[in-house]
């Protein structure tokens, strides 16, 4: 059977150069850089929301792998490390991509199951969580001027 795509939708609002309000469903967002790199440190910043978005996706598609194979989980502790080249975002450098050069997630998963099929379970949900699929394959991102 067949699903339809779903379809996500934020809405953002430039407050100046380092501040964005954003709208995500009822929700406002806002998002902003440390003040000792010029913004007003009122929100995290971009890079920082996308982690919170791997590790988000990461708790959702962990317990549902582990609720599908049967393992119960007692305690679930993810620690998300991205490490950034700026010299793209800058425009210092022209070559490669301004993405993470590494990201690092340390998982506590508590569950009465083996090591193995802990590590199996981590291995598929590696595969499932849209975010992480995302950071690892670059999804095609169009940029069109709205008139």
């Amino acid at each position: 059977m067949a699903l339809d795509e779903w379809t996500f939708y934020v809405t953002g609002k430039s407050l100046s150069d380092t501040k964005l309000l954003a709208k995500v469903r009822e929700f406002d967002v806002i998002v902003d850089e440390p003040a000792e790199i010029g913004g007003t440190d009122e929100g995290p910043n971009p890079v920082e929301y996308l982690l919170v978005a791997l590790a988000g996706c990461l708790n959702v598609t962990i317990r549902g792998v582990a609720g599908e194979k049967g393992i119960p989980v007692k305690a679930l502790d993810l620690a998300i490390t991205g490490k950034l080249d700026p010299a793209k975002f800058q425009g210092i450098s022209k070559e490669g991509r301004a993405g993470f050069t590494e990201v690092t997630v340390s998982v506590y998963l508590e569950a009465d199951a083996p090591k193995e099929k802990i590590e199996e379970l981590l291995r598929e949900v590696e595969e499932r969580c849209p975010v992480t699929d995302n950071l690892k394959n670059a999804t095609p991102l169009r940029i069109v001027l709205k008139e």
